[in-house]
């Protein structure tokens, strides 16, 4: 059996036990503010410029575009928790015809604006095609017999008149 003096001694150290404990809560909870600042702090930070500038709607620049805002939504995720932040950004940063193919998806609230890979579908499909017409057309300009046969010629002409869009 335990004797009064180890009887109190054990009290105390209970004491100093709880003591430390009601500390520890204490910093813990001064830590839990900290990182929830610090995590706000990030999330409020502004996405940075996009390197290649605003997208114009220029046949040559919509892979440019893309990559450059998939960079931004890769290194600032907070900044881009959703779809619709995502897509956001994509259109503050288009000008010129990009813009005016934009606007009345946004004017009309289309569903595309909360679906970020249904809008870079949707960009892709409007702008990627003009390119591969584009080039398609200046490619049908310049085609030439030479030195083929006429049924090579033809099939030629034939796939690039389709490309670009003439038949």
């Amino acid at each position: 059996m335990a004797t009064p003096q180890q009887l109190q001694e054990l009290v105390a150290a209970v004491q100093n036990l709880q003591v430390e404990v009601q500390t520890l809560k204490t910093d813990n909870a001064a830590l839990q503010q900290i990182v929830a600042a610090r995590e706000q702090q990030s999330m409020d930070l502004p996405p940075l410029p996009l390197m290649s500038g605003k997208f114009d709607g220029s046949e040559r620049k919509v892979k440019e575009f893309l990559e450059a805002c998939n960079i931004q939504f890769t290194f600032r995720q907070n900044a881009f928790s959703t779809d619709h932040a995502k897509v956001g950004f994509m259109i503050t940063h288009l000008t010129g015809n990009a813009l005016a193919w934009a606007t009345p998806l946004v004017s009309q609230s289309d569903p595309v604006l909360q679906d970020y890979v249904a809008f870079k579908d949707l960009l892709k499909q409007n702008f990627l095609r003009a390119e591969c017409a584009h080039i398609a057309s200046e490619d049908l300009l310049d085609v030439r017999q030479g030195n083929s046969d006429l049924l090579t010629y033809i099939s030629t002409f034939k796939k690039l008149a389709t490309e670009a869009g003439w038949q």
